[in-house]
């Protein structure tokens, strides 16, 4: 049986095999440790290289480049590290935060963690804790044949939006999406290649789109899965300013009574909007354009923007202050329709996509992740009619692992202190009979969050439930699994099995 732990160390290996991106990086990092010990102290480097399993981070990348750099820019390089640490400290949340923990036994067998000193390095840059996001995924994107300037201004801007957010109190409302994209294009682009029985998956993709091979997994899938979640911060942006600034005033004037007026943020329909909308509702189900326009709050085309109701903070003089604010956005935004529109955007004007044949492509990755967050089941969601929405849903419910979840651990004046905890770092494929396994044994993370395995299942349930695999997709079954343990430290293990 063909197994697969899929985990952020599955990704990292797959994208570094696959990326001169991050071949070099590695690469690169390695000449210069091996460089620097040498010129500081040349036992040291020997020593390092004969006890130490260097060999295990090179191997992220069998083809790792031969190329040397002299000792000069070696130096300058190291020279740098510090200053890109700072320049990088506090850019958001970086995709390697989970993969380095996984790295960290193979970082320890080969000494990085006591060299640090010696070489004066910023060990959180070497680690690539602090590695550029927005740079790699944006050379990602590029060596993936995507070159349009719109598609990957939106690819960099991605881990800046969500920075954004995170950088407002709003992150207590706000999961993961800049590694989860990520996950989710790695994981879709190596079950492209599997063959079910009736032929490679990318193939049947390509028959049933009319969409080239090549171009769906090396352009069309990348761009679905890295940019299905690009609307997300949109959508709670109104939320994120709000919270924040209204808090902050709050807590700075604890005795004052103030009153202020929400600032909301909405698409505006001055323009072409309502053309790129028609160009992602072109031959969809009548039940899908309604779901569609309920996503974008169109009805704003036809009456006022709406205005949020005026919010007054009276202190009560009781030495507590003024109660935390809350805001509920009368703006409802779902972020898989923004998201589409943003790639439409992207492309040009609605008169241009629609005369560029070369475009047809992307038409149909539009509107696969215009459909992927809706709740409902639609006809949209059978495989054989719209494969890349029903693949794209299929991944996005499967990538729970490493997606850290917001944790109150304590309560400050006005605020909620946090700590993300993972309740999976790993799923388990059985590729022979495709079935997944989900097995949440982290005891710590369920107490803290006070997980409910019966009410999780159900809702994996319903989203699954959304899908119809059709003639054409294998059967799938995905299992959840709660284990404890007992007194006598067997484990009880609870199950639940999904079938698509």
């Amino acid at each position: 049986m063909s197994e697969y732990i899929i985990n952020d160390q599955w990704v990292l290996d797959k994208v570094s095999s696959e990326s001169k991106s991050f071949s070099s990086w590695l690469n690169n990092l390695m000449n210069t440790i091996e460089k620097s010990l040498g010129e500081k102290n040349p036992e040291a480097l020997a020593k390092f290289k004969k006890e130490k399993n260097l060999h295990a981070i090179k191997n992220l990348d069998t083809e790792l480049a031969n190329a040397q750099k002299d000792l000069e820019e070696a130096q300058k390089e190291l020279d740098n590290l510090g200053i890109l640490g700072k320049a990088f400290k506090g850019f958001g949340q970086n995709i390697f935060k989970k993969v380095t923990q996984s790295m960290g036994p193979i970082m320890e067998k080969s000494m990085i963690s006591t060299i640090g000193d010696d070489l004066d390095m910023d060990l959180d840059w070497v680690t690539g804790k602090r590695k550029d996001l927005s740079s790699v995924l944006y050379d990602v994107t590029k060596e993936r044949g995507i070159n349009y300037e719109g598609i990957l201004y939106l690819i960099k801007s991605l881990p800046d939006l969500e920075a954004f957010l995170y950088s407002t109190n709003v992150r207590k409302y706000y999961r993961d999406h800049t590694e989860h994209a990520l996950r989710v294009a790695v994981l879709g682009d190596f079950l492209l290649e599997q063959d079910f029985g009736s032929g490679e998956l990318l193939g049947i993709i390509s028959e049933l789109t009319e969409i080239d091979k090549d171009k769906l997994k090396n352009n069309l899938w990348w761009i679905t899965g890295l940019l299905h979640d690009i609307g997300y911060p949109l959508g709670k942006m109104s939320t994120a300013v709000n919270y924040s600034l209204m808090n902050q005033l709050l807590k700075c004037y604890p005795t004052l009574d103030l009153k202020f007026s929400p600032i909301e943020i909405g698409l505006s329909w001055e323009g072409k909007q309502k053309e790129y909308l028609e160009i992602i509702e072109e031959g969809l189900s009548i039940e899908a354009k309604i779901l569609i326009r309920e996503g974008v709050n169109s009805e704003t085309t036809k009456a006022e923007f709406p205005k949020p109701k005026i919010q007054n903070f009276v202190t009560n003089r009781n030495g507590k202050g003024h109660p935390e604010f809350t805001y509920k956005s009368p703006i409802k935004l779902d972020h898989g329709v923004i998201s589409a529109l943003c790639l439409l955007n992207s492309l040009g004007s609605p008169e241009e996509i629609k005369e560029n044949d070369d475009y047809i492509g992307y038409i149909k990755v539009a509107q696969a992740i215009a459909l992927h967050n809706f709740k409902t089941k639609l006809n949209e969601y059978i495989f054989d009619k719209q494969p890349l929405a029903f693949f794209l849903m299929l991944i996005d419910e499967l990538q729970e692992w490493g997606r850290p979840i917001p944790i109150q651990v304590r309560d400050t004046y006005f605020t909620t202190q946090l700590e993300k905890i993972n309740l999976l770092d790993e799923i388990i494929l059985h590729l022979d009979e495709f079935s997944w396994f989900m097995k949440f044994k982290n005891q710590k993370a369920k107490k803290l969050m006070n997980f409910d395995f019966d009410l999780f299942s159900t809702s994996k349930k319903k989203a699954f439930n959304r899908l119809d695999r059709g003639n054409k997709f294998t059967e799938t079954i995905i299992r959840l699994q709660d284990i404890k343990s007992n007194k006598e430290k067997k484990e009880i293990v609870r199950e639940s099995e999904i079938h698509i």
